[in-house]
């Protein structure tokens, strides 16, 4: 586990046309035996911002590290694996795809005090609970079966005809798919609220019950990383 951090604050300018150069810090991540990430993020119309840190997570062990060099709540994350950050939903579900992995490089600038007192005071929205990351073996506690066994004749993602003996992914309402299909799907937005079926819309499974948090009012999205 490794850190470059390039830690600067600067007010440049005359009287007029003061530009802020917020602080960058560069780190990267790296799962041992599957721990998790324990990071809160949520997605508003700045960017992507630091919710919450969770306790036992591999942030928190990296913040007890490097004390001058901590994730801090209303951190902006500006990139992930190379990958840059906008507000954008495309690139929100991408975001989520990349914290999955073993090895996440996460490229964070520090809030503006005015900023982060403001983020601190957003109300929660209507009580609505925290989304939560989908581990990338999701489809595994889904029923196996072949397409005879579930009465099924084509995978209705890919309109594809299947013959009887084709493995597929059984969901909990009984509809059946490839499972790439199923995959391609989910990574869509691969969090638990977002997990349903295509057919019914039937949902998927249920987060843990740790890292419960309500949403700010200006959040379109919000998820805690946990184990991948």
């Amino acid at each position: 586990m490794g850190c470059v951090c390039s830690a600067s604050t600067n007010y440049i300018g005359e009287v007029v046309g003061v530009v802020y150069e917020p602080q960058v810090i560069h780190v990267n991540f790296v799962r041992d035996d599957n721990k998790p990430l324990g990071l809160r993020l949520q997605l508003n119309n700045s960017g992507v911002l630091v919710r919450g840190i969770e306790c036992d997570g591999v942030v928190s062990a990296w913040n007890e590290q490097h004390p001058s060099m901590q994730v801090c709540f209303g951190d902006k994350l500006v990139a992930v694996n190379g990958i840059q950050v906008d507000p954008s939903w495309k690139c929100w579900c991408s975001v989520l795809l990349e914290l999955r992995k073993h090895t996440v490089t996460m490229v964070f600038t520090r809030a503006r005090a005015e900023d982060l007192l403001r983020f601190a005071l957003t109300p929660p929205a209507g009580g609505e609970a925290l989304d939560h990351l989908l581990p990338a073996n999701f489809l595994d506690s889904m029923a196996k079966q072949t397409t005879a066994e579930c009465d099924v004749v084509e995978c209705c993602i890919c309109l594809e005809e299947m013959d009887a003996d084709t493995t597929v992914v059984q969901l909990p309402c009984k509809h059946a798919f490839h499972r790439g299909c199923a995959e391609t799907w989910l990574t869509q937005c691969p969090t638990f609220r977002f997990a349903k079926c295509p057919m019914c819309r039937q949902q998927l499974g249920t987060p843990p019950a740790a890292f419960s948090e309500a949403l700010g009012a200006n959040g379109a999205a919000a998820a805690a990383v946990g184990q991948a």
